[in-house]
């Protein structure tokens, strides 16, 4: 199943469920901003309704919507949190906002369709995948505008930067591969292997010596040991793995993963390699970001929703409905 299936498969739930909005109450107010925000804000793509949805972690309150291009599909808090940049699904430009007044501040084209998007540790350089186009365009943030562009494997989906700013890791879902993409000069892809059925995140511990890789169809995560840029074996998740994230919780760093097909998150323990727990989420489960106030949040894509859950106890702390399709989220901190 590759990206345009995936959605495909997605959109006919929707369309079954009546396009069934979750526990959350009235529809969000328009762009607001001036909004104090103690413990930072959770900003979630909005692939349906082409919005970005504005959540206040201190509340677990939506009290913004800020209007986008045509299908948002991930968003991005720069480093600094003073902007956030969103992929487009259905244009051929990045779109780039204000992350506290929520104004437009410019654009970026890159000439096709983008898909997920990461920051550089320093800020300094953007990464976004391009599935239609088999490439990761690289930006200039600051200057806004498209440096160059790399070739990567069939349709490139998950994009991460190592820790150590080094090395880009990018998942080929059409082709059961990951490239790994050198930073050190002129951005350069160096290697591609095979991981798992359908790749289509990666995160790295937080030493980044260990990349984890979700296979969408494989049910697994696949484990890379950074060194030497071999897989060094996989672990069992839920049912159509999407996003996946290290969180800090009573129990150490743990792999939090978001399963699209079993509507849950596995919190997985990295050193052993087993499950830990499973937390009940919603409809397409999809993508999972967690805050430094302890606090977890997963879009639920097939149900309009945002799961809040409680990272020491794994308690569910409530539901937040948000626009059509929630995808990709990312925290903002305070500036």
């Amino acid at each position: 199943m590759n990206r345009q299936m995936r959605w495909r498969t997605v959109l006919v739930l929707v369309a079954v469920l009546g396009l069934v909005a979750a526990c959350g109450g009235d529809a969000p107010p328009a762009a607001e901003s001036g909004r104090a925000t103690p413990q930072g804000r959770i900003m979630t793509a909005d692939q349906g309704a082409n919005t970005v949805s504005v959540i206040d972690v201190a509340t677990n309150e939506v009290y913004a919507t800020i209007p986008t291009g045509q299908s948002p599909h991930h968003v991005v808090s720069s480093p600094d949190g003073r902007e956030i940049w969103v992929t487009l699904y259905k244009e051929n430009h990045l779109q780039v906002f204000d992350a506290k007044t929520f104004k437009e501040l410019g654009q970026v084209d890159i000439g096709g369709p983008s898909d997920d998007l990461t920051f550089a540790p320093d800020g300094k350089r953007l990464y976004v995948s391009m599935g239609a186009d088999n490439m990761v365009a690289v930006i200039d943030p600051a200057a806004r505008k498209l440096v160059t562009k790399v070739g990567v494997g069939q349709t490139p989906h998950g994009v991460k930067v190592r820790p150590d700013g080094k090395e880009l890791y990018v998942t080929n879902t059409a082709e059961n591969t990951i490239s790994i993409i050198g930073l050190e000069g002129d951005p350069k892809l160096e290697i591609s292997f095979r991981v798992g059925a359908d790749p289509f995140e990666v995160t790295f511990d937080p030493t980044g010596k260990t990349a984890f890789v979700s296979n969408f169809l494989g049910d697994s995560i696949a484990v890379i040991d950074t060194a030497t840029r071999k897989l060094t074996g996989t672990i069992r998740s839920g049912k159509q793995p999407a996003m996946l994230s290290f969180v800090e919780g009573t129990g150490g760093t743990l792999l939090w993963v978001a399963n699209t097909g079993t509507q849950e998150v596995w919190i997985v323990d990295p050193a052993t390699r087993k499950l830990v727990m499973r937390i009940p989420a919603g409809g397409g489960a999809h993508g999972v970001v967690p805050t430094p106030s302890g606090k977890v949040f997963v879009t639920n894509t097939n149900d309009n929703n945002v799961t809040v859950i409680e990272a020491a106890s794994g308690k569910v702390i409530t539901t937040l409905g948000v626009g059509t399709n929630p995808n990709g989220l990312t925290f903002v901190p305070n500036t």
